[in-house]
């Protein structure tokens, strides 16, 4: 029995589960699922959420004395790189709430839900679990306050289409959306939602979020005056009263900016008094001072030196100051106002943005009293306190730069004119002078010593402390960004570099950015300078120590001076060794004061624009060195000043020193000019038309055009920007020339003249080449293409292990395909499109990467990713194939494949020669047409190279010899060449000597051939007959000798007959021998002929072939021509009607901003005027009310 119960409850316990499921969708399942989302997973992500955000409220650190954020989430950097954050917990419960608890199932249909508009849109939701929506909120709201903004935007998106049935969470949604575009300052997107939300209406409940939400984006975007209404609205409905207090504040400062003072005054003593953190309330208190608009100013005066005096206030005494300079500065008392930046400096604790804000404002008075060198350490030093999104970032930042480079050069010549000064002196006065300034040195080392062992101690109590607000030391919440800048590389920091460099000048003072810079003596450095890096005077430098037992900064500026006293500042020594007492040191100090203030000039006016202080400088610098090596420039700077100034008799007097001492100079050619003034107004506009013309002329081989052009413009505009290239194209006219000595001549110049001009590095390159007697050739500056050696150092040399380098020959390692082509010759924006349209269409799965390099005056386009020499080789063969693009590229262009390690090797002092030459002989037979192709573009260059240079005296005709003979053995040589070669054909087979449609024409022999003495016998005369094919003429017996005689009829011959006989016979045979030669003569003549024939033909077929091909391809061009037209088009139309749709956007946006304002006007219309007849309705109330009363009264007194 009790088995049975257990039994039953089991299966009522699983059908009730089971009719929970989220497949099932009922009253109970939704119920169900509902309940244990909000009050399991749900609550420990909200709970989760509440600490993460209450820890970042309170961990953020405010800096009041700038215009506040609404909402400290916008105080986190913009460029973060990874996802994630403290609030990554309340995410996870958020998607684990979804996916346990989401029901997507429909719910049972009920008859005629058609017609019912409840149950249409029942049927038509995407997600039934009632509170899912708060979970997809915390998802969203979890990835805004970890910064996410771009996910917490998609996040809040998806949640307005998922729940577009619900109005309210579609406008929550919506808001929170546009907090995100307002954070990313994507202001347009913000607008245009906050824009929809308020023309289809708000939900009542969403109100007030979007008056705060709103609010935000106006002050993020500075509209300052729109946003007073939202944030009044904003602090009413605002719970939580930190933030209440915060947005007060916000709301004073917004009344501050708008310069209502007396609103602003009130905001802020609200914020005093509502008893915030004494940091806002301090702050609010200054504030009050900065807005005071009362007269007695000595009322606020007292009260802020009260808060000075003030043990609270200690640690904010650079505000206190910062203050009490304002006030000053706004009675134009500077001299009081300066006294108290300089206290606000001195008193501050923190070295943060509020003293870097005194020492702005103390360098703003600095400069523009144009005291440049008390107010270069404001600067410096407020570098250091501040970051780059700090408004004043770029000209403090610029302002530091420049006066930090002005100062090293005040300072070397007020240090040198003081060094002269004492050396000059008695001696009993010099060293009471160095005495002197050894006891001011032991007084700031003693107070040194007192504030480090106070900042020890200090620091010690602070560690045993709670480490609040120390970075590093929080054992929970969240990490704010710190000034240091994280993780960030040390020289990414400007703050952080800005302290090195302070650190710096403590140390070593400032100096000039230059080699060898804590010398004092440079050419001293030369004398043992590897002995200090390697030898022992370096170990020794590098361990001394001072008296103090501190270590002596390893400086060498006398490395010759043993003893420790010389590095001793407290020592008479130390002061002595640096003071110029001989004439080469005093010429030494000269130079330095010379540059100093040379450079003093300069800076003055390009960089500070005071051209008064700068005319006073380098009039400073002639009258004490009138024959200083500045002379003509300065002359020149002057000259431009007064100029500019409209001082035409300081410029006529500086022109004609220019004249008198030096006459045959560029600036003073120039000046000479009467239309000078024209020609450097013109010159800027003038000289970019000039060089394109020049540089078409060069393109076209026009070298008069270009030499006439470049004399023209030294002439006219001597100081134009682009004399140097109008330099180099004029030295690349005698590379077009031939003439190497010119062009030598020529890159001399240009890189003595212009030694830190653009072109000059590859003018040096090119002039090293031919001091290395590298030979030109005429017409090309890009013919020493495949002989160019790649890598060499300076000298021209390689280093031992690239001159062992060798190629190899491994087939089966990672190969690449070189694209090479002259720099500048290619467009290499085309290449790339033909090359990435290419593999794109016949690679679908292989990927190819595609890189630009540079090698020398060489540029190649590298196809990366073949695995092997077979690949490379079969995608060679594809590009020269029927659709490939090769035959399309420009002739300038050369193919090769090559291994990665073979590529290395050739940067490292090959050429492209040696390795063509390397893998004709490894891998030639896998590839022959790709050596052929190579060797033949070699060899056609040289062939043009060679019509182009001037010629050697061509052969004239051949002259026949008077003796024949010569001529006879010459014939007789090849007639037995071509014997032997008949003989060699006879032992052929038949098939490959004479095949079956081949015709031996009739050959007729001449008469002079058989011209044989005719014999005196009673005999007839031998004739020849022509020789028919190849047979051989034949004499018969019956024409040579007459019939036999019968034996008895016989008679016997004499000696002379039978020597008359033996002649016939011996002359028969000359003349057929002869008869043979002529004939084999003629045969061979006639195959020459037929060979000759059929060459032509051939020759005739391949042209016209040839030109076929030509023709195909120009067409193929023309078509991939009109193609990239069409597409350029097509990208020109695409842009113009991106333009169109954004001008079209901007206008909607102002004509909906416009309606915007018009509306708020309207509303606020309508609304005073309700307010007007409300109180009109109340007076007519309350005056019908005294009537009455009245009425009232009077009846009562009449009973």
């Amino acid at each position: 029995m009790k088995k049975g119960f257990y039994y039953i409850i089991s299966i009522f316990v699983v059908l009730l589960l089971w009719s929970c499921s989220t497949k099932k969708n009922t009253k109970a399942s939704r119920f169900y699922h509902s309940f244990t989302s909000r009050y399991n997973i749900y609550y420990n992500g909200k709970t989760s959420f509440d600490e993460a955000l209450k820890s970042m409220e309170t961990g953020y650190k405010e800096s009041y004395s700038e215009m506040i954020h609404m909402y400290p989430i916008s105080a986190q950097p913009k460029d973060k790189k990874e996802t994630g954050g403290p609030f990554d917990r309340a995410i996870e419960k958020g998607n684990k709430a979804i996916k346990l608890h989401s029901i997507k199932a429909k719910p049972a249909k009920k008859p005629g839900w058609r017609n019912d508009p409840k149950q249409r849109a029942l049927q038509e939701q995407e997600e039934y679990n009632p509170f899912l929506k708060k979970c997809w909120l915390l998802i969203g709201q979890g990835q805004f306050y970890n910064a996410d903004f771009l996910q917490a935007s998609a996040t809040f998106s998806y949640i307005a289409r998922h729940y577009s049935h619900d109005e309210e969470v579609v406008a929550e949604a919506r808001l929170w959306q546009a907090r995100c575009y307002s954070e990313m300052d994507w202001f347009y997107e913000s607008e245009d939602i906050l824009g929809k939300l308020n023309t289809n209406g708000i939900p009542r409940k969403n109100l007030n979020q979007y008056a705060a939400v709103y609010a935000d984006y106006l002050v993020k975007s500075k509209q300052y005056e729109e946003a007073i209404p939202y944030f009044k609205t904003a602090i009413k409905s605002e719970k939580s009263k930190l933030q209440r207090t915060r947005m007060k504040y916000l709301l004073g400062q917004i009344y501050a900016a708008q310069e209502q003072d007396g609103l602003a005054y009130k905001m802020f003593n609200e914020v005093a008094k509502a008893s915030p953190p004494y940091e806002l309330e301090f702050a609010a208190r200054i504030r009050q001072t900065e807005v005071f608009s009362g007269a007695n100013y000595q009322k606020v005066v007292k009260m802020l030196q009260r808060m000075a005096k003030s043990d609270k206030n200690k640690d904010y005494l650079d505000q206190v100051y910062y203050a009490l300079g304002n006030v000053y500065l706004n009675r134009e008392d500077t001299a009081n106002a300066i006294k108290n930046y300089e206290l606000g400096i001195e008193k501050s604790t923190q070295n943060g943005l509020e003293k870097a804000i005194c020492q702005i404002k103390l360098g703003d008075i600095y400069f523009t009293m144009r005291d440049y060198v008390k107010a270069q350490p404001c600067f410096s030093g407020a570098l250091s306190g501040i970051q780059k999104e700090y408004k004043d970032f770029k000209r403090v930042s610029k302002l530091s730069a420049v006066l930090d480079e002005l100062v090293v050069h005040v300072e070397a010549v007020h240090l040198q004119d003081s060094l002269q000064t004492l050396a000059k002196m008695p001696e009993t006065e010099r060293l009471a002078v160095i005495d002197k300034i050894i006891e001011q040195v032991k007084k700031e080392e003693e107070e040194a010593k007192a504030l480090a062992e106070k900042e020890a101690y200090l620091a010690d109590q602070a560690a045993k402390g709670t480490g609040i607000n120390r970075p590093g030391t929080e054992t929970g919440g969240i990490v704010l960004p710190t000034a240091s800048g994280g993780t960030s590389f040390y020289f990414y920091n400007p703050s952080t570099v800005s302290q090195g460099k302070a650190q710096f000048q403590r140390k070593w003072g400032r100096r000039t950015l230059e080699d060898n810079w804590r010398r004092r003596k440079k050419e001293m450095s030369t004398f043992n300078e590897d002995a200090l890096e390697e030898g022992e005077l370096a170990e020794t430098a590098a361990g001394a120590v001072g008296p103090d037992g501190q270590p002596l900064p390893t400086d060498s500026l006398e490395a010759g001076l043993p003893e420790v006293a010389a590095d001793d500042p407290k020592s008479r020594e130390y002061y002595l060794q640096q003071l110029p007492f001989t004439q080469e040191d005093v010429d030494a100090s000269n130079i330095i004061i010379e540059d100093g203030l040379y450079n003093m000039a300069m800076i003055y006016k390009d960089k500070l624009e005071d051209l008064p202080l700068s005319i006073e400088a380098f009039e400073e610098l002639e009258r004490r060195f009138p024959d200083n090596s500045h002379r003509l420039e300065s002359y020149y700077q002057v000259y431009l000043m007064a100029l500019r100034t409209g001082n035409t008799s300081l410029a006529a007097e500086y022109k004609t020193k220019m004249i008198n001492a030096f006459p045959n100079e560029d600036y003073t050619i120039a000046i000479s000019d009467p239309n000078y003034e024209y020609n450097i107004r013109m010159m800027d506009s003038v000289q970019d038309s000039i060089y394109q013309q020049t540089y078409n002329s060069y393109l076209a081989s026009d070298t008069v055009t270009v030499r006439r052009n470049f004399r023209d413009v030294s002439v006219k505009y001597p100081l134009a920007t682009l004399m140097p290239k109008f330099m180099f194209l004029d030295a690349l006219t005698y590379v077009q020339a031939g003439d190497a000595e010119g062009f030598k001549t020529a890159l001399k110049a240009l890189v003595e003249k212009y030694p830190t001009a653009d072109v000059t590095e590859l003018a040096g390159e090119m002039l090293k080449g031919i001091l290395r007697g590298r030979t030109l050739m005429q017409g090309s500056v890009t013919g020493m293409t495949w002989n160019l050696r790649f890598g060499l150092g300076e000298d021209g040399s390689l280093s031992a292990a690239d001159s062992a380098r060798t190629f190899t020959a491994e087939p089966n390692t990672p190969y690449r395909m070189i694209l090479m082509y002259p720099t500048g010759s290619v467009d290499k924006n085309q290449l790339l499109f033909a090359v990435a349209a290419y593999n794109f269409a016949n690679f679908m799965v292989k990927e190819f990467d595609l890189a630009f390099e540079e090698a020398g005056p060489m540029s190649m386009l590298n196809i990366s990713g073949f695995t092997g020499i077979e690949e490379i080789l079969q995608y060679y063969k594809m590009i020269y194939g029927k659709d490939g693009y090769a035959q399309a590229l420009d002739k300038n262009v050369a193919i090769l494949p090559i291994s990665e390690d073979n590529y290395e090797t050739l940067m490292r002092g090959k050429t492209l020669e040696e390795y063509i030459n390397f893998f004709e002989e490894n891998f030639g037979d896998k590839a022959p047409e790709l050596a052929t192709r190579w060797k033949n573009r070699m060899l056609v260059e040289e062939a043009e190279a060679e019509t182009e240079l001037p010629g050697e005296d061509q052969p004239g005709e051949a002259v026949q010899p008077e003796d024949e003979s010569p001529a006879k053995e010459v014939k007789s040589v090849r007639r037995k060449e071509a014997e032997e070669e008949k003989k060699e054909e006879a032992e052929k087979p038949v098939e490959q000597v004479a095949p079956k449609d081949t015709v031996i024409p009739e050959i007729s022999v001449p008469d002079t051939v058989a011209n044989v003495p005719a014999i005196e016998a009673p005999v007839d005369t031998v004739s020849v007959q022509p020789a028919v094919s190849d047979t051989v003429a034949v004499v018969s017996p019956q024409d040579t000798v007459p019939a036999v005689q019968a034996p008895e009829e016989r008679k016997e011959l004499t000696l002379k007959e039978i020597e008359a006989i033996r002649k016939r016979e011996a002359a028969a045979e000359e003349a057929r021998k002869e008869a043979d030669r002529k004939a084999f003569e003629a045969q061979q003549k006639a195959e020459k002929e037929l060979q000759e024939q059929k060459a032509k033909e051939r020759a005739d077929l391949l042209k016209k072939q040839e030109e076929e091909e030509k023709a195909l391809l120009k067409a193929k061009a023309d078509r991939e021509k009109q193609l990239e037209q069409d597409r350029k088009n097509k990208l020109k139309q695409a842009e113009a009607d991106r333009k169109a749709k954004l001008k079209a956007r901007e206008e909607l946006r102002k004509q909906k901003e416009r309606e915007y304002k018009e509306r708020l006007k309207q509303k606020e219309k309508e609304r005073k005027q309700k307010e007007k007849k409300y109180k009109e309705t109340l007076k007519a109330k309350e005056k019908a009310r005294r009537e009455a009363q009245k009425a009232k009264e009077a009846a009562a007194r009449k009973r």
